[in-house]
């Protein structure tokens, strides 16, 4: 059915559907009657520029406060993808702000919020502070990470877009050619701008590169490190552990940050105590450095200007 068959077979969405309604609004081939103050003979019909997938869930958090609650609830892209895009253009500040937490959850501005959320689906979050939860999932397909860049530069909440690159650039070989084309999720369309396009594949070799980086902490040809107790036993060990290193950077090219996880020191567990203490601290000076730069990888102002412009648009938490 094509759209214009659509609108002249419009249809109600009951949960919006309100008897003392004054106005009509239609969005694609769906109606909502919202509730009014006053009854009124006849309620004309408004069409409304955009799609039903945004309509619907900015209509119910309008009229239903339990339905869009304030992170650290648990939600879904579509329902803040509609919340934020129409609260941004329609002016409804608070559902804006609501919103943009929301999304922030998944993207964080800091290393170790990062590493706290684990960039992980949504799970149980009752024991779980705020730093470490994420309040909604990117979907199996994962074309929802090019939604949110999208979405993210329409309402100008660019502090999410390097980790959203990152999420991209890690999740490239099951995107692929998407990456380039509109892609829909869920009812939303969306695709890259070609600017964006153009940070992307710049951003991503910069990206790869910087894994190797991550990764020298084991070192090429290990050298003696000052204070080591165990000086044949700990060369002996990380020359044992290069090989290793060098397959985790085959099959993890695209994740600089979880390259080498906190399971992996057991791989070491002969090293001498304070050579794993320098290790780690190398190990995680990288991968600090790798994070400082990676905002500007990908054609991005600076952390300490991204994280401005969040604390202006929804303050220094997410609790909306």
């Amino acid at each position: 059915m094509d759209s214009d068959s659509e609108a002249n077979n419009p249809r109600r969405m009951e949960s919006l559907w309100f008897e003392d309604g004054s106005i009509i609004l239609q969005a694609g081939s769906i109606q909502y009657r919202p509730a009014d103050s006053e009854l009124i003979d006849g309620c004309p019909v408004v069409r409304l520029p955009d799609p039903e997938v945004e309509v619907t869930p900015f209509l119910r958090a309008l009229y239903d406060p339990q339905f869009f609650q304030a992170f650290p609830a648990r939600t879904t892209f579509a329902h803040l993808f509609g919340c934020l895009r129409l609260g941004h253009k329609y002016g409804v500040d608070y559902l804006r702000r609501r919103a943009l937490g929301h999304l922030s959850s998944m993207f964080r501005t800091t290393l170790s919020e990062w590493d706290a959320t684990g960039n992980s689906e949504v799970e149980d979050k009752g024991d779980r502070l705020p730093s470490s939860v994420i309040t909604w999932a990117v979907g199996a397909e994962k074309e929802t990470i090019i939604c949110a860049i999208q979405l993210a530069r329409e309402v100008e909440a660019l502090w999410v877009l390097p980790g959203a690159f990152y999420c991209l650039s890690e999740k490239f070989e099951e995107l692929r050619e998407k990456t380039f084309h509109e892609v829909v999720y869920d009812g939303i369309t969306a695709n890259l701008s070609i600017q964006d396009q153009h940070d992307f594949l710049k951003g991503s070799a910069a990206h790869i590169a910087s894994t190797f980086k991550v990764m020298k902490f084991l070192g090429g040809r290990p050298s003696i490190i000052e204070g080591c107790t165990s000086t044949e036993d700990c060369i002996n060990e990380r020359l044992e552990w290069l090989e290793h290193s060098q397959e985790a950077i085959r099959d993890y090219s695209r994740m600089p940050l979880e390259v080498w996880s906190s399971e992996d020191w057991d791989l070491l567990e002969n090293l001498c105590p304070h050579c794993l203490a320098v290790l780690k601290q190398k190990h995680e000076e990288a991968r600090q450095a790798f994070w400082d730069e990676l905002p500007q990888m990908y054609g991005l102002p600076p952390w300490n200007e991204l994280e401005q412009m969040k604390t202006d648009a929804i303050g220094t938490d997410l609790l909306f």
